[in-house]
Formats: C-alpha cells, sequence, structure tokens
C-alpha cells in the first residue's frame, strides 16, 4: 500500500496536519514525513544590509540554513516516533530547498496515497500576486492533497 506523506516547511506545518496523517497513516501503517527548510528562510532573516558584503552574507545564510535542517530534522525524528507507537512505519526526510518543487521531485520517486499538509500565512493577495506553492503543488501531483 501506498504511504500517506506529510509534508512540512519553514512556512508549512501545524500540530493539526501531524495529528491527521498518523491518524491516516494508521490504514496502511507506511508514513513518509518530508520536511523542506525554505530556500527564502535566510533571505528573510538577513536583511539587505549586508548586501555590500555577499561573502559575509553568503556565510550567514549557510549558517541559518544548516540551523533549521537540524531544528527539521528533530521534528520529522519526533513525529516518526510517535507514528511508530500506533504501528506505522515512518520514513523522513529533510532537504532544503523550494516547498512545492521538492515535494513534486518526491511524489514522483515514491507516490504517495496522499499528501496531508498546511497552506501558509499569506495574504490572498500575495498569493494571487506571486502564486501558492500550495497551489502549484496540487495542481501537479496526482493524489489527493489535504491542507488541514
Amino acid at each position: 500500500m501506498k504511504p500517506v506523506m506529510l509534508a512540512l516547511s519553514t512556512f508549512y506545518g501545524s500540530d493539526e496536519a501531524i495529528r491527521l496523517a498518523i491518524e491516516k497513516a494508521k490504514k496502511g501503517r507506511n508514513l513518509v514525513v518530508f520536511f523542506v527548510v525554505d530556500l527564502n528562510l535566510a533571505g528573510y532573516l538577513i536583511g539587505t544590509d549586508l548586501s555590500l558584503l555577499p561573502k559575509l552574507r553568503h556565510c550567514y545564510e549557510e549558517e541559518v540554513m544548516e540551523e533549521q535542517k537540524k531544528s527539521a530534522e528533530a521534528l520529522v525524528t519526533s513525529i516518526a516516533q510517535k507514528a511508530e507507537r500506533y504501528g506505522i512505519k515512518a520514513k523522513t526526510k529533510v532537504e532544503i530547498g523550494r516547498f512545492s518543487c521538492r515535494c513534486c521531485e518526491l511524489v514522483k520517486q515514491e507516490p504517495p496515497e496522499l499528501i496531508i499538509t498546511t497552506r501558509s500565512k499569506r495574504p490572498e493577495w500575495v498569493r494571487k500576486l506571486f502564486g501558492s506553492p500550495l497551489n502549484h503543488l496540487i495542481a501537479n501531483v496526482e493524489c489527493p492533497v489535504i491542507e488541514a
């Protein structure tokens, strides 16, 4: 049976999504917990004040991304341990990149029964102007995507 995929990222995640993914995975006993450390995070945190010192900015960005990756690995491990207490076989994966692109790549490698995720808290006008990674994901996968 295909696994349930829980897709989380720096900007996408909720306790409800985690709870629902574990609940849905109880049926097939397989769960993939996937976390994407979003490339845009460092840019949001590191202001443009460092633009005159690109090497310094790059250093800080790498530091932020590695720190976030370690936090994400701890989170997905704790989710997998929780799932395993219910007899669910859980696989974890953490990558740095763009949420919808990385999710679509993983779906091609390991097609899930369904994907559970959540929507970022961006205003609707921002989604319309710049697009929505979640809408891109929904449009490019063949399985259902549940927002929790």
